[in-house]
């Protein structure tokens, strides 16, 4: 394992969600400067569309193009996308075409990285590698986000919007440094093509693993509504959302060795049904322990269950595949956070907030026993 190439690869993968997370604070702003609340809505989820879309097209373009080459070409067309926004913020149209760009290349950019990590990692390192690098997409909550919110604060937006130009120009100089990792290794491999999607498809271990991180991606975006819940039972949502934080990041840093001890097939489906239990158990809570509670075993799940599935690609599934199998992982992921606000709000007239959450708990939690019981364990005892 080359830790230098591992070091620029997490780098990449922070900086790029920090990119794209520095966009949260857009809204209040844009609507000071006469912006709507359809535009703003629009500047939204175009950008998380085109992810949605696109993930299995950074798949594609490694494969033509190989990592390296992904990462330079990506991390240029999002540089562009942030000027282009910066440049003409007051065209609504151009500020869509912008967001639709970013969400092509941050897409690609991404994917790209992911699976570079896959390849880096060896199977004794790989599950506690992926609990370190995905920290990364959760520390610009911690730091770029404050910084711009202090410029926002202070009257500089110029210095708000630039920010994300210049880390974005770092995503550029990371691909040019980071050496390109390819899925060959030696010998009879060395002429191999990449596998194909109907190859892919016909591995049962990787139905099962795209299938727990679509039902692990729909409890995760239930923390979308979990305002409305603790609207409801007039408690704080930052109980829920500390709680989860700390658990998340600490199972990811100082929690990681103990847990990698157990087999990663036994873990994909128990870290889901940790975060349905959760949600379950929460909707029958109304006081701000409860919620502490049950967002800090939320966050055990998601910490446990996000890099569990990246690392299970690179376990279950042959090198040749490593692009699409990462590409459809987090695309099932992005499917999940895509259908739950509509599933939410479908279900949210007749059962109530509370009822809702019940629901999509429970259906969770069940889907995750079945998994496990009837796909996981034997695969895991087929792999001992």
């Amino acid at each position: 394992m080359d830790r230098k190439q591992v070091i620029i690869a997490f780098l990449a993968y922070f900086l790029m969600t920090s990119v794209y997370n520095i966009y949260f604070l857009f809204g209040p702003v844009y609507e000071t400067m006469g912006g709507t609340a359809t535009e703003i809505g629009l500047f939204f989820s175009a950008f998380y569309m085109m992810m949605l879309i696109c993930s299995p097209l950074g798949s594609s373009v490694m494969e033509r193009f190989n990592i390296k080459l992904s990462m330079i070409g990506s991390g240029v067309l999002c540089t562009l996308s942030t000027i282009l926004l910066v440049l003409f913020i007051d065209s609504p149209v151009a500020m869509i075409i912008s967001r639709v760009i970013m969400g092509v290349a941050a897409s690609i950019y991404i994917v790209a990285v992911l699976a570079a990590q896959s390849l880096i990692f060896d199977e004794e390192s790989r599950g506690l590698g992926f609990a370190l690098f995905t920290t990364g997409s959760m520390l610009p909550l911690a730091t770029f986000l404050p910084l711009c919110e202090w410029f926002i604060r202070k009257g500089s937006i110029a210095a708000f919007l630039w920010t994300p130009v210049v880390l974005a120009a770092l995503c550029v100089i990371l691909g040019i440094v980071i050496k390109n990792v390819d899925y060959k290794k030696s010998g009879s491999e060395e002429d191999e093509e990449w596998g194909r999607y109907r190859d892919l498809f016909a591995h049962g271990a990787f139905i099962v693993l795209i299938t727990t991180a679509f039902i692990m991606g729909t409890a995760d975006a239930m923390t979308i509504s979990i305002a409305a819940l603790s609207a409801e039972k007039l408690v704080p949502a930052s109980f829920f959302m500390v709680a989860e934080a700390i658990s998340s990041v600490g199972i990811r840093t100082l929690g990681y060795r103990l847990i990698s001890r157990f087999p990663r097939t036994l873990l994909a489906a128990v870290s889901a049904g940790i975060m349905g239990a959760s949600l379950l158990a929460l909707s029958f809570s109304s006081s701000p322990i409860a919620f502490a509670v049950f967002g800090f075993t939320f966050g055990i799940g998601i910490g446990i269950g996000f890099p569990t599935h990246l690392s299970l690609v690179g376990d279950i599934i042959p090198r040749k595949f490593y692009p699409k199998a990462t590409g459809m992982v987090v695309l099932m992921i992005n499917v999940g956070w895509t259908l739950t606000p509509m599933i939410y709000s479908s279900l949210c007239t007749p059962l109530g907030v509370s009822g809702t959450f019940r629901a999509v708990g429970a259906l969770v939690l069940a889907i995750a026993v079945l998994l496990e019981i009837k796909f996981w364990i034997p695969i895991t005892n087929r792999r001992r």
